[in-house]
């Protein structure tokens, strides 16, 4: 499961970023990410991630893009450096 708590403009995601988590009921929570007062997404809590995690945070980060906004990613886990890094798109993750 995975949890998305607003602080101010930061989001932060709590739980596993994975496969499993990233469905349909989850997709409409995480319209707060799409939102002109959202700057940053805070990934300290992510406790899991897999490849369908990353490839969510790669499409949030598209959307954010189409509204010619700006999101940053902060606290990001090892483990999704390693993945992004292992993926080639680790140069695409706007990391503060």
């Amino acid at each position: 499961m995975i949890e998305i708590k607003q602080q101010h403009e930061q989001l932060l995601l709590v739980g596993d970023l994975t496969r499993k988590t990233v469905n349909s009921a989850f997709e409409k929570k995480a319209s707060l990410l799409i939102s002109k007062e959202i700057t940053l997404l805070d990934l300290s809590a992510v406790s899991r991630v897999d490849t369908a995690g990353l490839a969510w945070l790669l499409l949030v980060l598209e959307q954010v893009q189409k509204q010619h906004q700006e999101i940053h990613f902060v606290n990001i886990p090892q483990e999704l450096i390693k993945l992004a890094k292992i993926s080639a798109v680790d140069t695409f993750l706007p990391i503060k």
